[in-house]
């Protein structure tokens, strides 16, 4: 491991220590998962580590952001461009892992165009279905007051709090449940994933999902 990458993942744990669904364990898993899409793949692997360690570093301020304004991509990217100036990255590679940052989300226009790109997007995807999914929906839930659980039209629902698409970014994160982010964003995630490797992690992760979402709606609803 080069000292730029250990250097970037110690700046990384230092800055995310405030929601649990989003600290350091997230990135260091998001960054495995990108190595083994990576594998045996013809692109740049130090801009996917890079990036992936990187590619939350501006959530703090989004969260902390009253107006809804702030996009975490948007401002991580920001933040990223002085990290990698101040360990001598080059301004080719610096411009490639800020893309890379601004395209992980999904609820964005900024789709990812490279393939590094796309590895980073689909390894943070993986991150929202299956046992580790559902964690860190609940850890999101308590530090965001949104519902344990929570069933809604979902129509009516993306008018009236994702901005009018089903895909919309949240914007009362408290009228939010697991139940509504799987109806929503959670269950197409194959049709959005872009690497075979990943899809086939989607699919075995999703099965686990349904379960335990079911489950927890039939025991919310009195079914013994």
């Amino acid at each position: 491991m080069s000292n730029k990458i250990l250097e970037i993942k110690k700046l990384v744990k230092k800055e995310l220590k405030f929601c649990s669904a989003h600290t350091f364990d997230h990135v260091m898993r998001v960054y495995n998962l990108a190595i083994y899409l990576a594998k045996n793949q013809n692109v740049d692997l130090e801009v996917i580590k890079a990036a992936s360690l990187l590619h939350d570093i501006g959530s703090k301020k989004e969260i902390d952001d009253a107006t809804g304004k702030i996009d975490h991509a948007i401002e991580g990217a920001k933040m990223a461009k002085l990290i990698l100036e101040n360990l001598g990255y080059p301004k080719n590679k610096i411009k490639h892992i800020q893309d890379c940052i601004i395209s992980h989300r999904y609820r964005t226009k900024n789709k990812p165009k490279t393939q590094e790109a796309k590895i980073v997007f689909d390894a943070d995807k993986l991150e929202t279905v299956g046992a580790i999914g559902i964690a860190r929906a609940f850890a999101w839930v308590g530090k965001n007051n949104a519902n344990i659980y929570r069933k809604v039209n979902i129509d009516k629902y993306a008018n009236e709090n994702l901005g009018g698409k089903i895909n919309g970014k949240i914007k009362d994160k408290t009228k939010h449940s697991p139940q509504i982010n799987w109806e929503t964003k959670d269950k197409y995630i194959l049709n959005f994933l872009y690497t075979n490797k990943a899809k086939q992690v989607a699919k075995e992760r999703m099965i686990f999902s349904k379960i335990f979402l079911k489950r927890l709606e039939d025991e919310i609803n009195g079914k013994m």
